[in-house]
This record gives C-alpha cells, sequence and structure tokens, in this order.
C-alpha cells in the first residue's frame, strides 16, 4: 500500500498534502474573495444578520461569551439565547486587532477557513487510504458545487462551520479504527461535540459515532484496555452534559429577557396538508439548490456502487459504512423533528442531509481508488474531468446565487438600505442611539446595515398610519430617530407627512428618509 498504518499515525505532510491544501486555498480566493467584505445579502439575510449582529455587539457591549446580545431590542437589553456563538466571538477578538470595521470580513474569513480545512480533512480521509490525489480532491469540490452550500460556507451561519468541522472528527474517528491510537479517537469526541456545541443537530452524528464506537469495543473487547474504555465513555458523557448544559443555558437567556430571536424548539409537520405544502415549496424552490443534476446523478451512482461492493464496505470500510447508515436515520429522524421549516429554510439540513450524501461519496471513491493500471488512469481522467465541472459550474451558481438578480428569490427587500451606516454617520446620529426601523419585519437586518441598535415597527397599515402613531411609539421606548424607506414614506398621507415636518426635523434622506424627534418630553 502507498500508505502503510505507521504514516498514518505519524503523519507529516507529503507534497500531495501540501498540493491538496494549496489547491483549495486558491479556489477558496477563487470563490470568495470578492466577496469578503460584503454585508449579509441574498436568501435569508434575516439569519445572516442575526449572526453577524452577535458579533457586532460583542465589541460594542463587552466580550461577555455567555450573555451574547443581538442588535434588536426586542428583547430586554437585547441579549438572546443562541447556539455556543464561537464564530462571531472570535470575529469580534478579530476587531480588536484589526479594527471594529474589519468584522465582517474576518467573520467570512473564518467561515472560509474552517470549510478549506473541512475539505483538506475530507481530502485526506480518501487520499492517506488510497494514494489517489484526484479522487481525495472530489469530495470538497463536491460540497462547492451545492449552490446552497456554497453560499452559506462564505457567509456567516453556523451550519456549514459545524459540518466542517464534522468532516475532521470524521477523520480522526475513521483513523481511529485503523491505528488503534487512541488520542485519535479523543480528538475525534472534542472536534465533534465542538461542532455540536455550534450546531445542536450535530450532536445526533456524535452520538452516532459513540454508539459505533462502544459497539465496536463490545465485539472486539481486546481493543480498548478498560481504562481507555472508561475515558471513552467519560468523555463522550462530558461532551454530551456541555450541549444539554449550554442549551439549558441558552433557554434561561430566553426565559430571563424575553427573547425569541433563535429558534430553540423542535418543528415537526402537523398534519398532512403541511406536508402536502412542505414537499410543494422544497420541489419548487429549494431541491436544485440543496444540489444540482450532475450532483444528484453523481450521487445515485454512487449509490449503485454502495451495492457493488457492499461485500468490501461491510468489511475493510465498515465503520464508514455504518456511520453511513446512522447519518441516514439521523436525517430522516431530523426530517421528523424539523420539517415545518424545510420548505422555508433551505440551510437547515445541511447538517442533517450533507453528512450522508458525502459518505456515500466518499465510500464510492475509497472503492473505485482501489483499482491499478488502465483502470486506475480512467478514474484518475474522470474524476478530473468531475473536479473541473463542479468547480466551474459551483463558481458559476455561487456568482449568480450572490447577485443581486437570483429569481424566483429576488428581488431582496434590504438592497435600499446599501449605505445606511453612512448616512447615519453623515447625519449626525451617535453611534450608540437607538433607531426606530419603519415597517421592517426582520429584527437585524434594518440595525446591521444602518449600524445603530434599535427596534423594528410594523403599523396595522403605512397608508393609515398618523404622525401622533410614530411619536407616540417613539416616546414609549425614548427613541429620538426613526429610519423610513423612501418609497414608504412617499406612501404616508400628504396631511401625515406635513404633521411629521412640524414635529421631526429630517436630517437624512438617501438611502432612508431619517427623522429626529423635535420634542423628547411628550409623554407616551
Amino acid at each position: 500500500m502507498f500508505f502503510s498504518v505507521a504514516s498514518v499515525r505519524s503523519f507529516r505532510p507529503r507534497p500531495y498534502h501540501v498540493a491538496a491544501a494549496l489547491f483549495f486555498i486558491i479556489l477558496g480566493a477563487f470563490f470568495y474573495g470578492p466577496y469578503l467584505n460584503d454585508l449579509p445579502n441574498g436568501i435569508h439575510t434575516w439569519a445572516q444578520t442575526d449572526r453577524l449582529s452577535l458579533a457586532l455587539n460583542f465589541y460594542d457591549y463587552g466580550f461577555d461569551f455567555f450573555t451574547p446580545r443581538t442588535s434588536s431590542l426586542e428583547s430586554i437589553g437585547g441579549v438572546t439565547g443562541v447556539e455556543f456563538p464561537l464564530q462571531a466571538y472570535l470575529a469580534a477578538l478579530g476587531g480588536l486587532v484589526f479594527g471594529r470595521g474589519s468584522i465582517v470580513t474576518l467573520f467570512r474569513l473564518l467561515d472560509v477557513a474552517v470549510t478549506l480545512l473541512g475539505f483538506y480533512y475530507l481530502f485526506r480521509l480518501v487520499f492517506e487510504r488510497t494514494g489517489h490525489f484526484v479522487a481525495g480532491l472530489v469530495p470538497g469540490v463536491f460540497l462547492l458545487a451545492s449552490p446552497f452550500f456554497a453560499f452559506y460556507a462564505g457567509g456567516f451561519l453556523p451550519d456549514p462551520f459545524s459540518l466542517s468541522l464534522s468532516f475532521v472528527g470524521y477523520y480522526y474517528w475513521a483513523r481511529f479504527f485503523e491505528s488503534r491510537h487512541f488520542p485519535d479517537l479523543r480528538v475525534a469526541v472534542l472536534v465533534l461535540g465542538l461542532a455540536a456545541l455550534i450546531k445542536t443537530t450535530t450532536v445526533l452524528h456524535l452520538s452516532a459515532v459513540a454508539g459505533i464506537t462502544v459497539l465496536w469495543a463490545f465485539m472486539q473487547p481486546d481493543r480498548l484496555t478498560l481504562r481507555q474504555r472508561l475515558e471513552f465513555l467519560g468523555l463522550v458523557a462530558l461532551v454530551l452534559a456541555t450541549v444539554v448544559g449550554f442549551f439549558l443555558h441558552n433557554q434561561h437567556l430566553n426565559e430571563t429577557y424575553q427573547s425569541g430571536q433563535f429558534l430553540a424548539a423542535a418543528r415537526p409537520i402537523p398534519d398532512p396538508e403541511t406536508l402536502h405544502d412542505v414537499l410543494r415549496d422544497v420541489r419548487r424552490g429549494w431541491l436544485l439548490e440543496y444540489a444540482t443534476i450532475t450532483q444528484y446523478r453523481t450521487l445515485a451512482v454512487c449509490g449503485v456502487l454502495l451495492i457493488i461492493f457492499l461485500r468490501r464496505n461491510l468489511g475493510r470500510y465498515l465503520p464508514l459504512t455504518l456511520l453511513l447508515l446512522a447519518a441516514v436515520a439521523i436525517g430522516l429522524l431530523f426530517a421528523q423533528l424539523m420539517g415545518a421549516q424545510f420548505g422555508v429554510h433551505d440551510y437547515y439540513i445541511i447538517c442533517a442531509g450533507l453528512p450522508p450524501a458525502v459518505l456515500l461519496l466518499v465510500l464510492a471513491l475509497l472503492n473505485l481508488s482501489q483499482y491499478t493500471g488502465p483502470v486506475r488512469y480512467g478514474t484518475t481522467v474522470g474524476l478530473a474531468v468531475l473536479v473541473f465541472f463542479l468547480a466551474a459550474n459551483g463558481y458559476k451558481r455561487l456568482q449568480r446565487r450572490s447577485s443581486d438578480d437570483y429569481l424566483p428569490f429576488s428581488p431582496w427587500a434590504h438592497v435600499w438600505m446599501r449605505g445606511g451606516a453612512a448616512e447615519m454617520a453623515q447625519a449626525g446620529v451617535p453611534a450608540a442611539t437607538n433607531v426606530l426601523y419603519f415597517n421592517e419585519r426582520a429584527p437585524n437586518i434594518s440595525q446591521v446595515y444602518f449600524d445603530r441598535r434599535g427596534l423594528t415597527w410594523i403599523p396595522p397599515s403605512v397608508a393609515t398610519t398618523k404622525a401622533d402613531d410614530f411619536l407616540g411609539r417613539m416616546a414609549f421606548d425614548s427613541l429620538d430617530y426613526v429610519a423610513i424607506n423612501p418609497a414608504l414614506f412617499a406612501q404616508l398621507p400628504a396631511d401625515q407627512r406635513e404633521a411629521m415636518a412640524a414635529s421631526f426635523e429630517m436630517v437624512g434622506r438617501a438611502p432612508a428618509i431619517i427623522l429626529r424627534r423635535r420634542n423628547r418630553l411628550r409623554p407616551w
């Protein structure tokens, strides 16, 4: 074999490893370089700004990791319960070094770096068992060709970050079964535990890894010492207890500070009618965002290869095969728990649906790469063509999805807000001032784009809203400024616009109409 067990245990970077790392770094720079300085954009800007606002508020209001805040004051002080906000915290810490204005870039860079790290460990998972360089590149490029994964991997959501850490954990877990090197198992549990803290869905995969390992130790009792068994079980229990403890802490924060910004409850499909609606929405809206036609066909071929090489999979690659079966079961279980969200949120399946797809692909590559001679040359050429096609198509799809013209999802409701932060500064609105954002639903989009904390307010009807309604709402929360989309301001009755001119001073006109309340003594 090109790689022995000894070489797996004492890893030293080889030219192929360095080449793979450079390949993914260059590919990542090509894919994500143009967007590193951009505020959240495109599909689900709502969820992305929620996460970015955590980083901005860590920087602005102290680095209290266990009391995170967003820019929405719907909760008391903006405090909210949220899954382990490691990305936001690290980006905010980076802001101490490079300045507050670098937080967006650092946040995106961190997510891209961990995504590329996951690709690199998928490469090692294949290459160190086959010596097939091109085959090792396929899983990472396959993920970059997935429109929704590629888009979110360079953004602010925790799902791709957690999934990529899972791949690191899978690598060390699989290496443990080959080397019997117990520290590898320890690393796998810790990395998967961190991934589970960042995205709770991943705790199911950690449980699967733990269950398969316990089953293996039971079937082969001589492979682990009693001390190692106890350490493994204790480590798993500690990690799971940490995940549960952090979840309970978040529940406490949500109750104490009256927050509901981040979903912390199951959303099963309640009835057949809802199931029909969800399936329709997934089929029409998300199916070709999850993967392209080429990717679905590739996975179908991998499914056939899984059956063809079943004996080999149940022998040499038994741990990965069992993990694949567990991942499929986890995906089905997650659909039962959170299925009602699938019709609206494509990113919900990243940590539940992509692991079985990637494991199926990895097993196919491990089996195809066993051949030598002409067959190996043929697979090398075929996989190289696939890598090129997937990378080129993935890049085009990422450009399209990141643009302002991505039908049927666009136009984006937040496009008019661009330049809002500069307008606020030019209008002399103090950075610490809270602002009322008129007729905006999302809790943090306006606050992030205008770089001012505050509240969103949706009146029963824009056309019937009166100047006194603005004054009463602002007095209730002691707000001095209101930001209004100029198109909405034009919809207000003419007499009410005149009344507002008497009660407010206009300090900004574009991109928002920014009004400052004249009389701060008005009672609510």
